[in-house]
């Protein structure tokens, strides 16, 4: 139940720490409650304060913040502890003759994204041919000076919420998708799939509406589809490719499915990262996700200090899982346990 939340916090997964903290006895203040964007929040119990902006906390150290945020400084960071990452290279928006000397080294396809985006903004998956990274390239350099540029890892994408001991949860993220019913065409069912009261705008529910744009429209494009095209029964069409939760997708819980393997190098790259005490770990697997993994079998896409909790508490399908009471474990020790 949520309890005594300022009404003035929006976003959910905020909302569920936050929550959690008054269970506990723990004051919470939204100090920039002045502003619509992410929540600044005090916790406090007696003498011991904590900070919370988003989901990422006073326990991240500024030299974790920066390097998560730095998609080029992680990997390399996760390179030294022989942990798999996509093999790829950024390039300053000035030296673009020189990633595609180096597109021609790996080959099609490929990924191309900021170095320092998130939510899956401005990321292409599977560029095939000059044209589409042109277009890609003039889009990312409007809004970073670096263009991140990955060889592309096909297999399934996975979230692990993940401190420095233990994964506390596991969420395959199906990219946006509609399942046909045979009679409404793709924008309809859109707008019934969009009618869930579990989907909203951005991060205040715990699911997110689809949004028809052009990205949309290419990917059906590509499937030889548009938006009037009627679906048979029961067949699934994606909309997008990336598999963000922000962008429309469908959480479902696997952690009791993953194999150990996998969890110990999920926690082994939160380590690999000097400050950072949890994270949300993109794993990206070409096997099944409860199979022992070879060191081509996966790659760590990217961590997220500030990693959305509301999939693992209202999943579409599976076990939920608190998260939240994890992160307040780790912010305030002393109160494990300790409720009103």
């Amino acid at each position: 139940m949520i309890k005594n939340v300022p009404k003035s916090i929006k976003a959910i997964s905020s909302t569920l720490l936050a929550n959690e903290a008054i269970k506990r006895g723990i004051k919470v203040d939204h100090i920039n409650d002045y502003q619509e964007e992410m929540a600044f929040l005090e916790l406090s119990c007696r003498k011991h304060f904590e900070y919370i902006i988003g989901q990422k906390s006073s326990k991240t150290s500024a030299p974790a913040s920066y390097a998560e945020g730095n998609k080029v400084l992680a990997k390399s960071l996760l390179s030294r502890r022989k942990i798999s990452v996509a093999e790829g290279k950024s390039f300053h928006k000035n030296k673009i003759n020189e990633a595609y000397e180096f597109i021609k080294t790996i080959g099609y396809p490929i990924v191309i994204k900021p170095f320092d985006g998130d939510h899956g903004n401005l990321v292409f998956i599977g560029l095939k041919n000059e044209k589409g990274c042109d277009e890609a390239i003039k889009k990312i350099i409007k809004k970073s000076k670096y263009v991140l540029i990955e060889e592309e890892f096909k297999g399934k994408e996975f979230r692990f919420i993940t401190t420095t001991k233990k994964v506390l949860a596991v969420t395959y993220r199906d990219p946006a998708n509609i399942i046909g019913d045979g009679i409404h065409n793709i924008k309809e069912l859109v707008k019934i799939k969009n009618s869930d009261p579990m989907r909203g705008e951005k991060n205040e529910k715990p699911l997110v509406k689809i949004k028809i744009d052009n990205i949309t429209k290419q990917n059906l494009i590509e499937q030889k589809i548009n938006l009037d095209y009627i679906p048979v029964k029961g067949k699934k069409i994606y909309l997008r490719k990336e598999s963000n939760i922000s962008t429309g997708g469908d959480s479902i819980d696997v952690t009791d499915q993953v194999h150990p393997e996998l969890k110990k190098i999920a926690v082994k790259s939160v380590r690999a990262i000097p400050g950072l005490a949890y994270a949300g770990v993109d794993l990206m697997t070409n096997k099944d996700i409860s199979k022992k993994p070879t060191k081509n079998s996966y790659i760590i896409v990217e961590l997220n200090s500030s990693p959305g909790i509301y999939p693992q508490h209202f999943p579409c399908q599976g076990k939920p899982r608190n998260v939240a009471k994890e992160i307040i474990d780790i912010l305030f020790p002393e109160t494990k346990g300790k409720y009103l």
